[in-house]
């Protein structure tokens, strides 16, 4: 009967720890998003104030375990006490925001507050009189601190292509591209849920940009031809020949897009200047196909929805 009461007594101060310790967090996490929206001065304040105020609450409710933690039955290793739980409890969240990817922020600041929690309860269990206890502390922190390495290691990882179509609502019926043209490189630009583009590069020439997009998308007003309204500049269209458009654009920006309308999408391929590059614009529309996973594997280096 008395194990029981020690144990239950034990694990109820744990428990008191661990919902301090994520209550702190919360708190703290808060406050310095605040202090960094607020500015250098408020920042300050919470980084000052804070601290103190968080010992001292730990230092209250580790009164109440002066019965069997013995470290805490004298004021200075009351306060040593505190201070220790405290560090923990904020060292661990702050190790996981220092290692959560940068491009992508935490995928959800809730884990930060149970994880100060749980620090500051393994920080406290530390204290309590016994080897086995001691040994079994440290034993579920290397567990603990190996399932966070893991954790943060995988988030770091670069997502897989279906991955990122996938997060992003890509449909993989836009990812169309043509052979680059003779002495062309082909980049892959960006994709979206509304259309993909690509751009074919070669030294001295200008670019060309290839944007695959679904009828209907555009909603620039057009003529009877499918000919975009003029909006301050002038604009001619002409049959191409194959299916395709070519429209100029004779404003401050001069460019021509050559278009091929074809199973519901709408290819365009945009080039500056007078049109030198209009055969190899035609080659590219000339050899539409479905993009590989090779011509594709830049994207995944690209921002990913959470």
């Amino acid at each position: 009967m008395v194990r029981k009461f020690a144990g239950g007594r034990t694990v109820a101060h744990l428990g008191a720890v661990w919902c301090v310790g994520c209550a702190l967090t919360a708190l703290q996490f808060q406050a310095v998003v605040l202090g960094l929206l607020s500015g250098t001065a408020a920042l300050a304040t919470v980084l000052v104030v804070g601290p103190p105020l968080a010992v001292s609450l730990f230092a209250g409710l580790g009164t109440s375990a002066r019965a069997f933690v013995p470290l805490t039955r004298r004021a200075r290793g009351l306060w040593g006490w505190a201070v220790t739980v405290y560090a923990a409890g904020t060292a661990g969240p702050l190790c996981i925001i220092l290692v959560s990817p940068r491009d992508r922020g935490l995928s959800s600041s809730l884990l930060l507050y149970p994880c100060g929690g749980v620090c500051a309860a393994l920080a406290a269990a530390f204290f309590l009189p016994g080897a086995r206890t001691r040994l079994a502390t440290l034993g579920v922190t290397v567990v603990f601190a190996a399932v966070g390495c893991y954790v943060s290691w995988s988030a770091a990882q670069p997502p897989t292509l279906p991955e990122w179509l996938s997060a992003n609502g890509v449909d993989r019926a836009l990812l169309r591209v043509g052979d680059p043209p003779a002495g062309y490189t082909l980049r892959v630009g960006g994709a979206s849920e509304d259309g993909f583009g690509a751009s074919y590069e070669r030294p001295g020439s200008p670019e060309l940009q290839l944007s695959v997009e679904r009828e209907g998308h555009d909603t620039r007003r057009t003529d009877a031809r499918g000919c975009p309204v003029p909006f301050d500049e002038r604009i001619h269209c002409a049959d191409d020949g194959a299916g395709r458009q070519l429209v100029s654009y004779e404003g401050d920006y001069a460019r021509q897009e050559l278009r091929l309308r074809r199973a519901g999408l709408v290819h365009t391929v945009t080039l500056r200047g007078s049109g030198a590059g209009l055969p190899a614009a035609r080659h590219i529309l000339s050899t539409l196909r479905p993009a590989t996973d090779a011509e594709l594997a830049a994207l995944v280096g690209l921002p990913m929805r959470q």
